[in-house]
């Protein structure tokens, strides 16, 4: 089914795509070759940079933060695994200034490969860090490192969401004819299957490492790393603009602009975050399912615990690699909001699963675990199907494209940051009157059915509605 989709790229593109681009704020052109290649793989290069990114992030949610949480600091591993993704998220304030950077600037390599390769080489010394902190326990190293990493992916990442409207719209931008909108929806199916494709890389670390220290990951991270970044600078084609003349640097009212929204011209984008705010919001159960299988599944050996998240995990992406392309190409017929809804309310029955799940009997419990996993993919799979497809019908008139998918990914972290905090808060505040199993890990760290009952339905159910609502008052796109 994917690969079917793929076939038939080359005609979405047509004589309509553009291969020529202006620097924008004031740059001259910035000219993106086609290098032979065909142009499906083409597209997959230029989005590969996600595969990376979603590896990193689903492994340090899933499994690297929870178990640094509880090895370099003792006692309430909920809070501290809130404490460092509210880290992670605090550096996506980086990538509004990283994307307007990355559009003005001039220089041998281009536009954004400077800052694909920069951010890359920052976050790489920063894993070597972070490993070294896990060995030697210290937290403060850890969290210095964990944060500076970040800011370096993030640079590269913002740059990156730049690529793929460089290539087909003149001046970066939304589409200007249905054949370019239908162009993106297949971009954008590409972005989420690479996202869900690096979840499963992640997730095949996790297993093949169920028994090693937890710092042996960070090496997985930076090869892949090196890889991907490797790729997209290749495929990034982009011409030498050393030599303009019109570049000009960036002032202070430059960099406070960037992250301002004029509501009365770029509403629709206004809303686009906010639901994608919402959204992440949403996801942040996610983050507790170690703790989850372990109090409510029953499931006390710690090696068992990660093989049965990694299982979860993979049947989740594995559904969500499968609906992607196909939700796209839906989106192009039936309009981006009807797929949204759609993917709200399969999100919200996951979450209604979750709660049900602990209620019954134990044999059945990691059954009902697993079909909440399948909806959980289904789900989430519809809606990054078209989240960056959105984005790009609504982008504001007054921003430069990576800048705006600057603040985009801004409104996603923020809600993968506050949700997490938000849950970590309200089950520590739900310990669980049980006393554990003696073998049982982290045996001092469990929470009560009515702590999770809370984190489903209030940030799982609850911000899938806000998200509906949020799509809803979008007016300029179906």
């Amino acid at each position: 089914m994917i690969g079917k989709a793929l076939e038939e790229v080359p005609l979405a593109l047509g004589p309509s795509a553009k291969e020529y681009l202006a620097c924008q704020d004031g740059g001259t052109g910035s000219r993106i070759t086609f290098d032979g290649k065909t142009k499906e793989h083409r597209w997959i290069e230029i989005t590969s940079f996600q595969f990376v990114y979603s590896m990193i992030n689903t492994g340090m949610a899933l499994c690297v933060l929870p178990e640094e949480a509880d090895r370099l600091n003792q006692g309430a591993g909920s809070l501290w695994v809130g404490i460092y993704l509210g880290i992670v998220g605090a550096t996506q304030l980086v990538n509004p200034l990283a994307g307007r950077l990355s559009d003005r600037h001039c220089g041998q390599l281009g536009r954004r490969r400077p800052f694909i390769l920069g951010g890359t080489f920052v976050a790489l010394v920063c894993f070597v860090l972070l490993r070294i902190s896990s060995q030697m326990l210290w937290p403060y190293c850890y969290m210095a490192a964990l944060g500076t990493a970040m800011i370096g992916m993030n640079f590269a990442y913002a740059a990156q969401c730049g690529l793929p409207a460089d290539i087909y719209s003149e001046n970066g931008g939304s589409p200007r004819d249905d054949e370019d909108r239908d162009t993106v929806g297949i971009v954008s199916s590409l972005v989420a299957v690479h996202s869900f494709l690096g979840s499963l890389a992640a997730i095949t670390v996790i297993i093949a490492t169920n028994t090693a220290p937890v710092y042996i990951q960070y090496t997985f991270f930076m090869i892949m790393l090196v890889a991907c970044c490797a790729v997209v600078c290749n495929s990034a084609n982009e011409e030498n603009t050393e030599n303009s003349s019109r570049h000009r640097p960036m002032t202070f009212s430059d960099v406070l602009s960037t992250f301002m929204i004029d509501l009365n011209k770029d509403r629709d984008f206004f809303w686009v975050l906010v639901g994608r705010l919402f959204y992440y919001m949403s996801t942040c159960p996610t983050v507790f399912l170690m703790y989850y299988i372990r109090d409510m599944v029953g499931i006390n050996s710690e090696a068992d615990i990660r093989v049965k998240l990694a299982t979860l995990m993979i049947v989740a992406q594995l559904m969500g690699a499968a609906v992607s392309v196909p939700a796209g190409r839906t989106s192009n017929n039936l309009g981006r909001k009807p797929v949204i809804c759609t993917a709200c309310l399969v999100m919200s029955f996951t979450y209604l699963l979750y709660i049900w799940a602990p209620t019954l009997p134990q044999d059945e419990r990691w059954q009902t675990v697993l079909v909440a996993g399948v909806a959980y993919g289904l789900g989430s799979g519809m809606y990054l199907s078209v989240d960056y497809a959105l984005a790009l019908d609504c982008l504001p008139a007054g921003k430069s494209t990576a800048e705006a998918f600057g603040l985009w990914g801004v409104a996603g972290f923020f809600g993968s940051t506050a949700g997490p905090v938000l849950g970590g808060i309200i089950l520590a505040l739900n310990l669980s009157d049980t006393t554990p199993a003696a073998n049982a890990p982290n045996s001092d760290l469990h929470y009560s059915y009515r702590g999770y009952t809370s984190v489903m339905l209030g940030l799982g159910v609850f911000m899938n509605i806000f998200v509906i609502l949020a799509t809803y008052l979008i007016r300029g796109t179906r």
